[in-house]
């Protein structure tokens, strides 16, 4: 005769599945966060590779962040037309990876060229502007929509900057120049060459939107003062009065696709948010095309990871 469980020895099967369950389950969910981290390294390291190649082909210089379509020297080179490489057979007469569908040709959006499109014949590849642990992120031909307001930097349309996975460095290393279409007072893109610490100068981030930078005026708190010259937020904020805000856009914070135009009181906000992607350990590409991992708060407050040193050496940067 077969003896059967007793209800005592079942409970405690029970309970030491139970245990052995929640020791493993953290584990796992460590290795599926560690494995997302290492799928997006490898897309970093890919946009790095493709930034290479691009300043091979254009004379050792970088691309702008956007190219404004239709900008000539006459309208002190604004956006007035819809970008060709948007352009297509669609009934909305674009292309289905154009960035605003929605908006068609009368969208704003669709009249700026952003790097993610500019760098593409090199990575052959759009899904990879999405990172692995980004929720709610437009890249070309996903059909997926994230509308932004004409408030901190973004203008008013769906999918604005091309993709919200990852911020370039607009303020050192991809200025909108006048030669690109941005505004005639801007400074040009810089060129592999002249930038000193090619190894340590970061040109992508994680991030929530398009582009990405420094807190340059102290406002997060983390600023490294021992690395600053003092020039550093007259050059960014003659650029664009919104970039001194920028450092919200690394992470996984959601300020600028938010819409909500800028307040003291979103500091806080962002500075829990950034965090929130990989356990605040983001992943960069430096100019050289390498990638790895940085501690977000060097990545918002060190200006030694982000300056060409255009408006003046920085100390103890090495």
């Amino acid at each position: 005769m077969k003896k059967a469980f007793t209800l005592i020895e079942l409970l405690v099967v029970i309970a030491i599945i139970a245990i052995l369950a929640a020791i493993l389950f953290p584990v796992f969910a460590q290795a599926k966060e560690a494995a997302k981290k290492t799928s997006d390294l490898s897309n970093l390291k890919q946009f790095g590779l493709a930034s290479v190649m691009y300043a091979g082909d254009y004379d050792d210089a970088l691309y702008a962040h956007r190219w404004n379509c239709g900008g000539t020297a006459a309208n002190n080179y604004t956006a007035s037309e819809v970008c060709p490489d948007y352009q297509g057979t669609q009934a909305n007469g674009l292309n289905a990876t154009a960035p605003d569908q929605a908006g068609g040709l009368s969208s704003p959006v669709n009249q700026r060229l952003f790097w993610a499109y500019v760098i593409q014949p090199y990575t052959k590849n759009y899904t990879m502007f999405k990172g692995p642990d980004t929720t709610n992120a437009f890249w070309p031909g996903s059909n997926t929509t994230v509308t932004f307001q004409n408030n901190n930097g973004a203008k008013n349309g769906n999918n604005y900057g091309g993709q919200n996975s990852y911020g370039h460095n607009d303020f050192w290393l991809s200025p909108g120049a006048n030669t690109s279409g941005g505004s005639a007072n801007l400074p040009s893109p810089p060129t592999l060459t002249s930038v000193p610490r090619v190894a340590g100068t970061i040109m992508i981030v994680d991030a929530g939107y398009y582009g990405a930078g420094p807190d340059i005026t102290g406002e997060s708190g983390l600023w490294n003062t021992s690395h600053a010259n003092g020039y550093e937020s007259a050059y960014v904020t003659n650029q664009n009065t919104n970039y001194a805000h920028y450092w919200m856009n690394q992470g996984g914070s959601t300020w600028t696709a938010s819409g909500v135009p800028f307040t003291s009181s979103q500091i806080p906000t962002a500075l829990q948010q950034i965090p929130t992607r990989y356990a605040g350990k983001l992943n960069v590409q430096w100019v050289d095309g390498h990638a790895k991992t940085l501690d977000w708060h060097q990545t918002v407050g060190d200006i030694c990871f982000w300056s060409t040193d255009v408006e003046g050496a920085h100390p103890n940067c090495n």
